[in-house]
């Protein structure tokens, strides 16, 4: 039996211990403990996550996504923060853990459980032979998938009844488990899935889907979308100096606006965006400014011709196919008058592989789920940083470039 009050052994054999220790000295090591949610535990993850992209060639990385209850805006959690990293199917698990350095991350024993991924390995940071450091990770290695987490997540933040039934359970399982982490992660698991089953019963309508998000959606939007925060800023700055007239497609919140106004406060800002309690927030956020905004689909919306100075979107355009952008960016260049610009702050990657991906996940689910192509639901279907050039070039605009770019957070300036 391992000594698991204090080793008293060198660095490196200190976490070899932690490795090979059983689940139940685990448990008496790193006890069950519940937190009132902590708004830095995003900013911890963002940091991991600039962490494994210096340490991980970006070519093996498809995605890192933050899930878990640190998560969840408000909810109960144990204060480690649990990161989903997929990788590309080439990628070796020994090339894996040669590039994260031990014993800075420790690998778990795999799990013998028959219901596990192809792959699914675990790496952990912040446990030392004494306990907790003061930031821990759990993470979470697999190919890419449609993984049941992320819908957990998802409906938790979607939901703030299921998110608080939740947070009761785990207080009711804390004292009864806190010495035993695999019973309290199991005594869990009906729950988890029975939530998981109802987040996936359907792709959600893309109003609806923000709809039921309005809570969250501004806290979210400026905590857990690597550089969106600093691309509402940036953005601001390609308005054009002199510009009275601006159109703002899927305005959402406005939350855009308030550096916009910083520097032009006489503006005139037409925003238009599908989920009204949205506008709402916006019209009584910006009530004392020029601003009309008007509940409708920028799909088919006439925006008119020669009327705006400039026309911009934030975190948009990146669910909607070649297509359907098409039409949009003719009738957002028809919309501007001479020498105006359009300016797209959106999420956007930088590989084909990376856009394929996304574009077959759409259309598997909306397969599975029989939804026709001329219904429009809340998928993501990022473009490259090359084709949303393609794309503006080729519906009216002379020049078109990136000039700015934060984790997968874009800005494109298109000239009229």
């Amino acid at each position: 039996m391992l000594n698991i009050t204090k080793c008293s052994i060198e660095a490196g054999d200190r976490h070899r211990v932690i490795a090979e220790m059983t689940g139940k000295e685990r448990s008496v090591l790193y006890p069950i403990i519940l937190c009132e949610h902590n708004p830095a535990w995003a900013q911890w993850f963002a940091e991991e996550k600039a962490n494994l992209e210096r340490l991980i060639s970006d070519r093996r990385i498809m995605r890192i996504s933050h899930y878990g209850s640190t998560a969840v805006p408000g909810l109960l959690a144990k204060p480690t923060v649990d990161i989903l990293l997929e990788i590309n199917t080439d990628t070796t698990i020994d090339e894996l853990k040669a590039a994260l350095p031990y014993p800075e991350y420790i690998q778990m024993p795999e799990s013998d459980k028959a219901d596990v991924p192809p792959l699914h390995l675990m790496f952990v940071k912040g446990y030392t032979c004494d306990g907790f450091a003061e930031k821990v990770y759990h993470i979470h290695v697999r190919y890419p998938g449609d993984w049941d987490e992320i819908h957990f997540r998802d409906y938790l933040i979607a939901n703030p009844d299921a998110a608080d039934a939740y947070a009761t359970l785990k207080r009711g399982l804390r004292d009864q488990f806190e010495y035993d982490r695999d019973g309290y992660t199991d005594a869990k698991g009906e729950f988890i899935k029975a939530v998981t089953r109802r987040a996936k019963g359907t792709a959600e309508k893309m109003d609806n889907f923000f709809a039921a998000r309005i809570g969250v959606y501004e806290y979210f939007m400026l905590n857990y979308v690597e550089g969106l925060p600093e691309g509402y800023f940036e953005l601001a700055k390609h308005i054009p100096p002199g510009t009275r007239t601006l159109l703002d497609l899927g305005c959402g919140t406005g939350l855009e606006l308030e550096e916009i106004f910083n520097i032009y406060p006489d503006i005139g800002v037409t925003g238009i965006d599908l989920t009204q309690s949205m506008l709402d927030m916006l019209s009584e956020k910006y009530g004392s400014r020029n601003v009309n905004v008007i509940c409708a689909s920028y799909l088919d919306h006439d925006f008119g011709e020669d009327r705006y100075g400039c026309a911009i979107s934030i975190e948009t355009m990146h669910h909607w196919p070649h297509g359907v952008k098409t039409e949009v960016y003719k009738n957002i260049c028809k919309a501007l008058k001479a020498g105006g610009r359009y300016i797209e702050c959106d999420y956007m990657v930088e590989k084909q592989s990376e856009e394929d991906y996304w574009f077959s996940e759409s259309k598997r689910i909306r397969t599975e789920q029989n939804i026709p192509d001329n219904e429009f639901y809340h998928l993501d279907t990022p473009c490259t940083i090359e084709n949303q050039i393609k794309l503006l070039l080729q519906t009216g605009f002379k020049r078109v470039n990136m000039v700015w770019r934060k984790g997968s957070t874009t800005i494109i300036v298109a000239e009229k």
